[in-house]
Order: structure tokens, then sequence, then C-alpha cells
């Protein structure tokens, strides 16, 4: 394993304090994390992925130890907030890991501004307009958390009298091997949602479909896709792996590889790291996954 030394910092973008962790030199990769997570997730590729970049792990607005503030949960605010972090670190460009509502953030990022992205990686995930159109019976049942976490005042509501237990059945019911998700990360995570305001904003990040559907929809209306080049990885018992992932990214995306992550469900950094760091480095590397 790399010996990268982990440190901590606090970054203020447009009044919002961002946290992250930072390891590392050379060019910059930025790793988005998802819900029900924080940036705590990248822990078991963080030191192997600094050997060679500079990697920064931010908690998004409204997770973590960073900020949640009433309002800014739309898709294109949490993107800037990561284009300001990157520029007030001194970066000019990036290659981005997203997981799940980090690659959406991730995705809108690529799109507003491409000059800044050099490479994306999505893990776990289609694109938020695709899981609308495609609201089956079948991605209903895996997805029927989205639908939950949208309306106004009831999630927070039932889920802060047990945010352990609720938490919980997904770290169970979305793992394949469940020994990556340790009791130390859970206990974590649990302790981060159960924040003054941390419910409340991760469900804003949900409730903010509205205003990312209408521009996903206008910029896919208008022909724009994603130029640079862009992996998509899914394990193969998550929810994406019940549609044509691959497919799908692109029609999205000009130059898109991808991969089935084997005996992986939804947590792919802390299942399967090994599997996850053998896709990464090739694709950062400027080489194609095998």
């Amino acid at each position: 394993m790399g010996q990268s030394t982990v440190t901590t910092g606090v970054t203020r973008v447009d009044g919002v304090r961002l946290h992250y962790v930072r390891a590392g030199s050379g060019p910059l990769l930025v790793l988005l994390h998802g819900w029900p997570q924080t940036a705590l997730c990248w822990r078991p590729v963080l030191a192997e992925l600094a050997a060679d970049h500079t990697v920064v792990a931010p908690d998004l607005r409204g997770y973590g130890l960073s900020d949640k503030p009433v309002t800014g949960y739309d898709k294109r605010r949490m993107a800037a907030d990561m284009a300001g972090l990157v520029e007030a670190l001194g970066f000019e460009r990036a290659a981005v890991v997203g997981h799940d509502r980090g690659a959406r953030v991730a995705h809108r990022w690529a799109l507003d501004r491409p000059e800044q992205v050099e490479r994306l990686a999505v893990l776990d995930v289609v694109p938020t307009r695709e899981m609308f159109r495609r609201l089956d019976a079948s991605v209903a049942s895996g997805y029927w958390h989205w639908l939950f976490h949208l309306q106004p005042d009831l999630p927070e509501r039932l889920v802060g009298h047990d945010v352990r237990g609720y938490l919980e059945y997904f770290y169970e019911r979305w793992t394949y091997n469940r020994h990556g998700l340790t009791p130390e990360a859970v206990d974590a995570y649990v302790e981060a949602f159960s924040r003054p305001g941390a419910l409340r904003a991760s469900f804003d990040d949900y409730r903010a479909q509205e205003q990312d559907l209408a521009l996903d929809d206008a910029d896919y209306a208008a022909g724009r896709r994603l130029a640079m080049p862009v992996l998509a990885l899914w394990g193969s018992v998550g929810l994406p792996a019940r549609l044509p992932a691959l497919e799908i990214w692109r029609g999205y995306a000009e130059d898109v590889t991808g991969a089935e992550i084997p005996e992986c469900g939804h947590f792919i950094a802390e299942e399967r790291p090994e599997a996850l760091l053998e896709h990464l480095r090739d694709f950062l590397a400027g080489g194609t996954i095998r």
C-alpha cells in the first residue's frame, strides 16, 4: 500500500464550508461519495490512488463534516461547489470519480465545465434522466427510496427515530461482500447522518430532482454529450445491473468504456477495492479497462 500522509482541510466555497481529506501529489483526482455515506467510503483505495495523484475526497454539501445549508442541492450548485474547491486548492483540471449521488454531481460538473474535468468514472449509476424514463416495476422495486426521499418532511420524521436502523437496512441489502462495510465505518456513517440537519440535507439532495431533470432534459435535447473519456463500473448485484448500463451511458458520452464487477454490490470501493483500483489505474493512465 502507498504511504502518503492523509490530511484534512476545510475550504469555504460561496459561503459553504466544505470538508475534505487529501493525500499524495501529482495531477488532481477528486473522489465524490454517495448516499448514505461520506468521504470515508474511499479509505480502502485512497492510499493507492495517492501514489501518483493528489487525491481529494470531499464531503459533499449537506454531508459529513461539510455545511448543511437549506438550499443549493441541485446538481449544478453541488457541481459548482466542487469546481470552486478545485480552484481554491490551486488546480485547473481534475480527473473525477463519482459514486452514487456523487456520480450525479460529477456528471453535471462534466457537462457544465468540460474544460475542468479531464476524465470521469461513474460507479454504480446510470444518468438520473434514465432512472425516471425507465421507472418500471423492476426499477421501482430497487429505487423505491428515491420516491420516499422526494417527499417533504416525512422521511426526516420517520427516519429520525431510528437513523441506524434505516441506514443499516441499505448497508445490508445493497452489499454482496458485507465485510467490506466494517462496523467502524457503519458507526461513522450513522454518526454523520445523526448530526443536526444531516438527514434533511441528504433528502434535499434527492428533492432537487425537478431542477436536475430539467437541466438534463435540456442538455440531452440540445445534443450535449460528454466528450472526455468516461468509465462506467457497476456491481454484479448492484441496482444498475438490472439495466443495460453501458449502453445507456453510451447515449450520454462519446467515449465510454465499462465493466461489471463480479461478486459486488453497490459499495464498490469498500466491497471490491482491488478490482476498483485495477480498473481505475488503467483508466487514469489513459488506457482502457481489461
